[in-house]
């Protein structure tokens, strides 16, 4: 607004001296512009005001033809704007239809987002539903769509991963994994199907030389992993080398690997399915001399030999230290059921029962019933045993 007003009191101001200036100097003088036979003859004072309407006219139509394109331009913003907003409004309403289990409408909807940019949520979204639909071709291609953008890229590569390893197509999602970049490479759900596919793949021992780099990101599913490697290495070489090799193997690996619990594990439980109950007995309690361990408890269970004596003799002693935990009994009660003592198998798991009752202990005294041909406990605890199935 003050420009406006500056500019009309400028041309005021030029007007009133164009009309005074030539009455005060006393000669309003002329100018003559020919142009062939035609001859145009005005004042100063005309040519000026000629030139400031000129100047004038031009500036309304400059300003005209600018709010033209303006408003044209304008109404193409608008337009876009609105098909914008009924894309979004598709969006919202495909995630409505999809929680009210509308596969259907969930599906239409989303097929018109397809010319909008939702950073492939979209895409990953209908590949839901198509799988919920039983699309299999469908999900593929929609995934493959989400994946062209940054922020879904792993979203669909795992979800893809996933359902190769499903198809059994275990090389191809192994090859799309390795394909994401280094940050995405950690992502703890990447590192889980790698794994699994290489374990598929009998690629123990890529896997690992892989595993320690991936013990941060697994967390507390690491230990799980560690023993799945382990267990196929030495099942591995057990059933190509022998039982032999494989306590060779063992003494072979570093220093770090033996003190790990979960390749403790594996290697305890390949002995005891190798049939070297003995060996597995010796490592099983050297290993817990500081106490007992969630890991490796569980595998005494399985020893089965004649005298077991320094298991038992170690699991009576953690009895006398905690004589109210019911996995301690439960241990000893079947390591002396397997070695043929049924007395001290019946007299602790009577105790594991009595402190937390279980099926598989007892199944076992129901076989210990049954040895001793009391039918009839036997008959009452295989009862008790399947419905504490």
């Amino acid at each position: 607004m003050k420009r406006l007003i500056y500019a009309i009191l400028l041309i005021v101001a030029l007007l009133a001296a164009m009309l005074i200036a030539p009455q005060v100097v006393g000669d309003k003088g002329y100018v003559l512009i020919s142009m062939g036979t035609v001859n145009i003859e005005m004042t100063v004072v005309s040519l000026c005001i000629s030139l400031l309407v000129v100047g004038i006219g031009s500036w309304i139509l400059w300003r005209f033809i600018s709010r033209l394109f303006g408003l044209v331009s304008g109404s193409r913003n608008w337009f876009g704007g609105l098909s914008r907003r009924k894309r979004q409004r598709k969006f919202y309403r495909g995630f409505h239809a999809l929680a009210e289990g509308d596969l259907e409408g969930a599906k239409k909807a989303f097929q018109d987002t397809t010319d909008g940019d939702f950073d492939g949520v979209n895409y990953l979204a209908a590949a839901q539903v198509a799988h919920a639909l039983n699309e299999p071709d469908r999900v593929a291609l929609l995934l493959e769509r989400a994946a062209e953008y940054d922020n879904a890229k792993v979203a669909a590569c795992i979800v893809l991963a996933r359902n190769d390893l499903a198809q059994g197509k275990q090389q191809r999602a192994l090859d799309r994994l390795n394909e994401l970049d280094e940050k995405a490479a950690q992502h703890p759900q990447v590192i889980r199907l790698k794994a699994r596919a290489m374990g598929e793949l009998g690629q123990w021992q890529t896997l690992q030389e892989q595993l320690p780099q991936w013990r941060k990101p697994l967390k507390e599913d690491y230990v799980t992993w560690a023993q799945t490697v382990a267990k196929g290495k030495f099942a591995e070489i057990a059933s190509k080398q022998g039982a032999n090799a494989l306590r060779q193997y063992w003494q072979k690996l570093p220093r770090k690997m033996r003190n790990d619990d979960a390749y403790r594990a594996a290697y305890a439980q390949q002995l005891l399915e190798q049939g070297m109950h003995k060996d597995a007995e010796a490592c099983l309690v050297e290993w817990q001399k500081k106490g007992p361990h969630a890991v490796l408890l569980p595998l005494m269970a399985q020893i089965s030999m004649p005298n077991p004596t320094a298991a038992i003799a170690l699991l009576e002693k953690w009895i006398k230290q905690d004589s109210e935990n019911p996995a301690l009994y439960s241990t000893l009660g079947h390591v002396a059921f397997n070695a043929g003592d049924d007395a001290l198998a019946e007299k602790v798991l009577l105790k594991a029962v009595k402190l937390q009752e279980n099926q598989r202990d007892l199944m076992a005294l129901a076989e210990i019933s049954e040895r001793r041909h009391n039918d009839a406990q036997a008959l009452s605890l295989y009862k008790r045993g399947f419905a504490a199935e």
